[in-house]
């Protein structure tokens, strides 16, 4: 039998707790701890390299466009790649249809009484075929407006497609084909 004597009888436990489990607990705290931000990490890092490998694949898809650019263009000389452009620029600047110029032709041409209602431009050949539809109050007035457009050097033969007269408003509606010339 054991009989403590002293005035603590408490002073064997705290020996113990000291020595075994405050250890045992500071080891648990950091254990857990050191697990957690390990996990923290690693999901970031995995979102993090999803993102690089998409990176990677959009990087990939675009150097594989680059080859083909350039398979493209090593096979056509810059000078005759040069020389085509100047080409098919000068094409596009023959063909461009300058409205500005186009109306103030009709400016200059049109009845009073005569009133357009739509133009469809075409461009066919080295020229622009515009097709007119339009409404006259007279007989007159409709053959002023295609002989005025005989008479102008910017458009050549007009032709009447259609013509019609409402029987209401008694107004002549009419379409014109005609050739107009972008530049003299």
């Amino acid at each position: 039998m054991r009989i403590n004597f002293s005035q603590k009888p408490c002073v064997g436990r705290k020996e113990k707790l000291v020595k075994i489990y405050l250890p045992i607990l500071i080891v648990t705290v950091l254990t857990i701890a050191n697990l957690s931000l390990f996990l923290y990490y690693r999901l970031e890092n995995s979102s993090s390299h999803k993102k690089i490998n998409q990176l990677k694949e959009q990087i990939a898809r675009y150097d594989k466009k680059m080859a083909i650019a350039s398979s493209f263009l090593k096979k056509i000389s810059y000078r005759k790649f040069k020389k085509e452009y100047a080409f098919y620029y000068s094409i596009s600047m023959k063909k461009r249809l300058s409205w500005t110029d186009l109306f103030n032709q009709f400016e200059q041409i049109l009845p009073e009484d005569v009133k357009l209602a739509m133009i469809s431009p075409k461009i066919e050949g080295r020229g622009i075929l515009l097709s007119i539809s339009a409404e006259a109050k007279t007989k007159e007035s409709e053959l002023k407006f295609i002989e005025n457009l005989e008479k102008n050097k910017r458009f050549t033969h007009p032709f009447v497609e259609y013509e019609s007269i409402d029987p209401v408003t008694k107004v002549i509606k009419f379409s014109i084909s005609v050739r107009y010339r972008n530049k003299l």
